[in-house]
């Protein structure tokens, strides 16, 4: 018997000492990975993640051509005027839903039993607390403070590591630690960041507009029309709609799990809370659209205030005074119109449930009422978006023009190409990529002069004016003509007096012929990038679509444009990103006559950065820049998320 005990107590430590030897070697093999990949991670921290995140902080920054103080999100306003608070409510949102999923991710792998995910949580708040500390203090360039979140970030790495499971016998249990690991260290980073950011935008509301408030309450002497409200209890008073709506939200689901013949007393409290909770919202928001009324009141008298006295106060005039102040009315209004969209939305989903005709008919009625008022105060947005800087929105739509005329045309083009070059040539295909490919690799400087020089403005020396004579046109002054190209088509056919609404005139001449140098340079290359696709097709599937009867149209169409998928996807992607990132070229062609025809957002913000200026800044310049990156980084997105489906990759 003892030795049956000593024999089974020898097993066991065996067993233990194998599951520690294991242990100790998956942690050994993971330090080795993190020593393996840290180079390469360094290097792309301090190349490309630390000037993408430092150009961000400049944007944040006062001064002309050197950062001279924190600003916060002035710069961003002036762009784009309220709509850059929004922004960042946005962000903070995408932030809240990816930290949700991922929430749910972890709670997901704790209900099978693949491990314990609340107990990862406190470590990977720790974490991402330290992580947004450590770089909120580099960006700081006091570099002694950074040594205390350092000090956390390693306290939850080793958190991490004696989390691991200590009798992991196989790699499953190491990826549902891994698992654990990045969903509890995102769910803090999305969390934290989500917090941080709609702090920091009622927080650049307040101090921006308080201030400025004040200003109000003293310059305004006559008391019948000096209304002005603190804006720190209505920014209090938005948070508890966001909080009564919660509670709605919170009371309803109790609710409908109580049953109402075996719970009435329960079914029915929780109804009166969510009518109570209501009730409290609608009084807050009569709070806050009560006083922006009397503030808007009390801005009818502004310009009675002599501006000496206004001086005195403020170097702001009446009109930047009154704008400024209103933000706070627009951002507010725009999150209401949303907040009432969302609601129409609830109702309307929960209309089909509705068992009665009569209690239908109700909440469609209710949401129909909240849609229309949603639309109503959605109507803020162009009001909101108007106080920013025109030559900007200018630039977008002379660069999403640019984009929406180039992109297609070279895709089709360069498609076109590789197809009559792959089936219908037979000799010489290597001469013809080479053909294809020289106007790609050709120096851009050089080949925009030649297009200057091709599209002259002299009837005489220009090929294309004197084309268009040959063909009985009149010739065109395409590097100085900032007319639309139908605008001047209108003109030559019914006289000089016709005139188109501005959303028909199309693009201008100069921007034309940037369009087409566009497409001559990049049609070549993506007919080479094409090629390489059609060389990727099966020849099996053709004889199958063959066999079948199928003809040249059909099989291109269901075989090989499916099976290049991938490749169009690739070229559209750059196609895009780079018409919007657009610049030598366009650079090469303007000239002063054409009096901004042909500024595109680049060009617009580096003329910004070389002209500094008190108005418009180099920090400014950076502010622009990360529109423009949060505008490709959308349409990307986008991309993928609608192609998601409809690329084969085999």
């Amino acid at each position: 018997m003892a030795t049956t005990t000593s024999y089974a107590t020898g097993v066991q430590a065996e067993t233990v000492a194998q599951g520690v030897g294991r242990r100790r070697a998956q942690i050994g093999e993971a330090v080795l990975g993190l020593l393996f990949v840290a180079p390469v991670a360094i290097i792309a921290f301090i190349f490309e993640l630390f000037p993408v995140a430092y150009g961000f902080f400049i944007s944040m920054q006062g001064g002309v051509n050197v950062p001279e103080g924190f600003v916060g999100l002035a710069n961003f306003v002036r762009v784009i005027g309220s709509l850059a608070y929004m922004l960042t409510l946005a962000a903070a949102l995408v932030f809240s839903l990816v930290g949700y999923n991922m929430y749910r991710r972890g709670v997901e792998v704790t209900r099978e039993g693949k491990g314990n995910f609340y107990r990862y949580l406190p470590v990977g708040y720790l974490t991402a607390f330290a992580m947004l500390a450590f770089f909120g203090i580099l960006f700081t360039l006091d570099f002694v403070y950074a040594l205390a979140p350092l000090g956390l970030l390693l306290i939850g790495v080793i958190c991490y590591v004696l989390l691991q499971p200590r009798h992991a016998t196989d790699e499953t249990a190491s990826d549902h630690h891994f698992l654990l690991v990045l969903n509890s260290w995102g769910v803090g980073l999305m969390t934290l960041s989500a917090v941080l950011l709609t702090w920091f935008t009622f927080y650049e509301l307040h101090r921006i507009s308080q201030p400025l408030l004040d200003v109000l309450s003293r310059v305004i002497t006559n008391p019948r029309f000096n209304y002005v409200h603190p804006l720190l209890p209505q920014i209090a008073a938005l948070f508890g709609i966001a909080a009564c709506m919660l509670a709605i939200f919170v009371a309803h689901r109790i609710r409908l799990s109580a049953d109402p013949d075996a719970e009435p007393r329960k079914h029915g409290f929780f109804g009166f809370v969510r009518w109570l909770f209501a009730a409290v919202a609608l009084l807050f928001v009569i709070y806050v659209l009560g006083a922006q009324d009397m503030l808007r009141q009390t801005l009818t008298q502004l310009e009675r205030v002599p501006r000496e006295t206004l001086r005195e106060f403020t170097r702001l005039s009446p009109t930047a005074l009154a704008d400024t102040v209103l933000q706070w009315n627009e951002v507010f209004t725009m999150l209401l119109g949303l907040g009432l969209i969302g609601l129409a939305y609830f109702f309307w989903s929960r209309a089909k449930h509705r068992e009665s005709s009569s209690g239908m008919l109700s909440t469609l009625l209710i949401a129909i009422a909240l849609m229309v008022g949603g639309w109503l105060f959605i109507g803020e947005l162009p009001l909101a978006a108007a106080r920013g800087d025109t030559q900007f929105y200018d630039s977008i739509i002379r660069t999403a023009t640019y984009a929406f005329l180039t992109v297609p045309v070279q895709l089709s083009l360069g498609l076109l190409l590789a197809y009559m070059l792959f089936y219908e040539v037979r000799f010489g295909k290597g001469f013809y990529r080479l053909v294809f490919f020289m106007p790609y690799i050709a120096p851009t400087v050089a080949t925009a002069t030649v297009f200057a020089m091709l599209f002259s403005n002299s009837p005489d020396v220009g090929p294309v004016n004197q084309l268009l004579k040959t063909l009985g046109l009149p010739p065109q002054e395409w590097m100085r003509n900032p007319k639309g190209v139908f605008q001047i088509i209108a003109e030559i056919i019914g006289g000089p007096n016709v005139r188109l609404p501005n959303f028909l005139i199309g693009p201008s001449l100069p921007l034309v012929a940037a369009i087409i140098y566009a497409i001559w340079v990049f049609s070549g290359y993506n007919a080479v990038i094409f090629m390489n696709g059609l060389g990727n097709v099966p020849k099996e599937m053709f004889e199958a679509a063959q066999i079948d009867g199928a003809g040249r149209w059909q099989t291109f169409r269901h075989v090989v444009f499916p099976l290049i998928s991938p490749t169009t996807f690739y070229l559209t992607l750059l196609a895009i990103t780079g018409t919007f990132r657009t610049f030598a070229h366009i650079w090469v062609l303007r000239t002063p006559d054409m009096r901004g025809a042909l500024d595109t957002t680049t060009v617009y913000i580096y003329e910004t950065i070389q002209t500094a200026s008190a108005i418009k800044t180099r920090p400014y310049a950076a502010a622009m820049s990360f529109l423009l990156f949060g505008i490709i980084l959308i349409l990307t997105l986008l991309q993928n998320r609608l192609t998601r489906d409809k690329v084969f990759y085999g």
